[in-house]
């Protein structure tokens, strides 16, 4: 009994308290099923000696990685392109398995890919975005700074335009994969006070990634301090189009907007229509409602 009931403690019991599966499309579906059997049987039996240990269990990416949704939503590139509650629904079973997990997926397929696919050139999505879907390349986000969180108007992080490069230095903090990514996104304010993107890949001498240590939660992903040290980027590694704060928050927006929570909204109109739950109960009776009750750790993959 004991050994049972350790052998499924956390899986999917598969439960459909609002009726969401008869408005799902069958492809809709079977990425939810599959991800949620990978879910079972591979993260879940594995995840928390990982935690215990605060490492990363890399064993598992090139295992999400053969299901074939990195990049969720973004089309073309090798990207799945599925449909906006589709990404939710992988978001919310890897969430369910660990939110650590979800962060180490997150990075890559959700914030970096997307700053590529919203900002990038034709190129740099042509160089990047096919290897980030695979998850051959990791990718990170580097926006958070120590005085000012993610408030990119506030940036001090600077990146000085000298010749065919520009020079960035500064600092960023919790900026989670940074220690391993093969590319980091590192948003800094140029000669001209705009904000901008600059692909900063693996190795650039004066870029340094110390792991943050002692952390309570989310202990199965790396989140880390970087300081940026006269980096040299090449021109053409700025994001052709992340001219402004602006087309920062554009992509804050497109991921945050994408989150488990507010993808439902797109299905709940219809749902409440024949939904179970009494009138007088209709107060409670929305996504975000839902899902700080019996989700809340959905909710995290939306900061990453």
């Amino acid at each position: 009994m004991g050994t049972e009931s350790t052998q499924t403690l956390g899986q999917s019991l598969g439960t459909d308290f609002y009726l969401i599966d008869e408005l799902l499309t069958e492809e809709e579906r079977r990425i939810r099923d599959n991800v949620r059997a990978f879910c079972d049987t591979e993260v879940i039996p594995i995840i928390n000696d990982y935690w215990e240990r605060a490492e990363v269990p890399f064993e598992l990416i090139p295992k999400i990685a053969a299901l074939h949704v990195a990049g969720g939503n973004i089309q073309g590139y090798g990207c799945p392109g599925m449909s906006p509650v589709a990404a939710g629904l992988v978001e919310q079973e890897l969430a369910r398995a660990d939110a650590s997990f979800c962060i180490v997926f997150g990075a890559t397929s959700s914030l970096a890919m997307t700053s590529i696919a919203m900002l990038g050139s034709e190129e740099q999505k042509q160089r990047w975005l096919p290897r980030m879907a695979t998850l051959e390349t990791m990718g990170s986000f580097g926006l958070t700074e120590p005085n000012h969180g993610s408030d990119s108007v506030a940036l001090e992080t600077r990146a000085h335009r000298d010749g065919n490069d520009y020079v960035l230095n500064g600092a960023k903090r919790w900026i989670g994969a940074a220690t391993y990514a093969d590319v980091t996104i590192i948003w800094a304010r140029d000669d001209d006070g705009n904000v901008g993107g600059f692909l900063v890949e693996k190795g650039t001498p004066g870029f340094e990634a110390k792991a943050i240590t002692g952390k309570v939660a989310k202990r199965a992903s790396v989140q880390a301090d970087i300081t940026l040290t006269d980096v040299r980027v090449p021109v053409e590694n700025r994001l052709a189009f992340s001219r402004s704060f602006k087309d920062t928050a554009r992509v804050l927006s497109a991921t945050r907007s994408g989150s488990p929570g507010r993808r439902w909204a797109t299905l709940w109109p219809p749902m409440r229509s024949h939904s179970p739950i009494p009138r007088s109960a209709s107060s409670l009776a929305s996504p975000w409602s839902a899902f700080r009750s019996s989700r809340t750790s959905l909710l995290v993959c939306s900061r990453i």
